[in-house]
């Protein structure tokens, strides 16, 4: 037995000798970076390998903004994309605003099957990481795996990958900014909220609120660091391409006759159909649920001044947000959703309503499962939303989740 010891003493020695720990830990970072480059290079490079459906406008956008072309204009934007697929025959058009081009901006500079992959990965870690943000906030001291409970099965982060759009982001910002808030950080709350920004109309009654909030010392700077990150973000986007805003509002005033206008998309949301009801024509209408939720959270807002709490507000915000949208509101931007899912599964396992915990994911796994098992036009999944927010009541159901729980 000494024996032994004094080998295992001797080998330990040699190992230390020959490779201290940082060498060795460095070894397999680069090891295993290397393996995982050459999967992905394989995953990549297989023929057969789909792109995801609307990365690539992002992907086009960023780099014909980034050859100083104009990204708004569907004829360099489809000249690029038709190298990637040459099949293409119309443009697959990108309306975030110029700052968001920022954000693309660096996608342009990597082969497209690439960034793709890069892009849906950080999608996804971003939903992922949004919601353990969140589920720290709204459950603390509980175990973690809460916020994948609430993540994995929720229709939002699937579809979200699998369209490779940006919603990701904005469940970031969302997260960040809570999580910033609450620790009494302003500037770095407003950061994370100009995340919002790339899709400011799906969330415009959060955009209100954060101005509302600019009353007091705390708000003011929140908002001027979102402002100056949005105004920085623009900057980056006009440094190849000074004439990208009167770009954007041209294209958006008056589109060329290649593209669909924003006016022409049949929507999932309650506006849309809201229109369609009054008058189909006039797009302006599609404004009157946001216009009437923003005024009716705004007034929330100012009744409780000095009470208002943004993580007891933020899910009913986000919901609402969602609902009332003008434009948007495809089942690709759910993931903001995830902040009252996330607080509704939190509420119940601080509760001991376990089992009611458990119909919830598992509502929300249906959910998901019947968007991928039946194929139709994006508009037709307007019950998505509201279902996934239904089951978000359930700890509103005191009666029925009592009966439920064996607690």
């Amino acid at each position: 037995m000494p024996q032994e010891a004094g080998t295992s003493t001797r080998i330990a020695y040699w190992n230390r000798s020959l490779m201290p720990p940082k060498l060795r830990t460095l070894l397999v970072v680069l090891v295993g970076g290397a393996a995982v480059a050459a999967v992905a290079d394989r995953i990549v490079s297989t023929p057969g390998m789909l792109s995801p459906r609307d990365f690539i406008e992002y992907w086009a956008a960023g780099r014909v903004n980034l050859r100083g072309g104009n990204p708004y204009d569907p004829r360099l934007v489809l000249a690029e994309q038709q190298a990637v697929e040459p099949h293409r025959d119309g443009a697959l058009m990108m309306w975030n605003p110029p700052p968001a081009l920022a954000v693309y901006m660096p996608l342009g500079t990597v082969p497209a099957k690439w960034a793709a992959l890069l892009w849906c990965v950080a999608q996804f870690g971003a939903v992922v990481g949004a919601s353990a943000l969140l589920w720290r906030e709204y459950a603390p001291g509980r175990p973690t795996w809460g916020a994948l409970a609430a993540a994995l099965p929720f229709v939002g982060t699937w579809w979200v990958v699998t369209y490779g759009q940006n919603t990701g982001f904005l469940l970031l910002g969302l997260a960040g900014f809570l999580h910033f808030v609450r620790r009494d950080r302003p500037l770095a709350a407003g950061a994370c909220a100009a995340l919002t920004a790339l899709k400011p109309h799906l969330l415009a009654a959060f955009g209100v609120l954060l101005i509302a909030d600019a009353l007091s010392r705390r708000g003011r700077r929140a908002l001027a660091a979102g402002t100056g990150a949005v105004a920085a973000a623009l900057v980056v986007a006009l440094v190849p391409n000074p004439d990208v805003l009167e770009q954007f509002v041209t294209a958006a005033r008056n589109p060329r006759p290649e593209t669909v206008p924003l006016s022409g998309y049949a929507l999932p949301v309650p506006a849309y159909w809201l229109r369609v009801w009054l008058a189909r024509e006039s797009f302006w209408v599609q404004f009157v649920p946001c216009a009437v939720a923003c005024a009716a959270l705004l007034a929330r807002r100012l009744r409780r001044g000095a009470a208002w709490d943004w993580g007891h507000e933020l899910p009913l915000v986000v919901a609402v947000s969602v609902l009332a949208t003008p434009y948007g509101g495809w089942i690709f931007d759910l993931p903001v959703l995830l902040v009252p899912a996330v607080w509704a599964l939190a509420r119940l396992v601080r509760t001991g309503h376990r089992t009611g915990a458990v119909v919830f994911v598992a509502g929300q796994a249906v959910i998901t499962a019947v968007t991928f098992a039946t194929a139709g036009a994006l508009h037709a999944y307007w019950w998505v939303a509201p279902t996934a927010l239904a089951l978000c009541l359930l700890p509103f159901w005191p009666g029925r989740v009592r009966r439920m729980s064996p607690h």
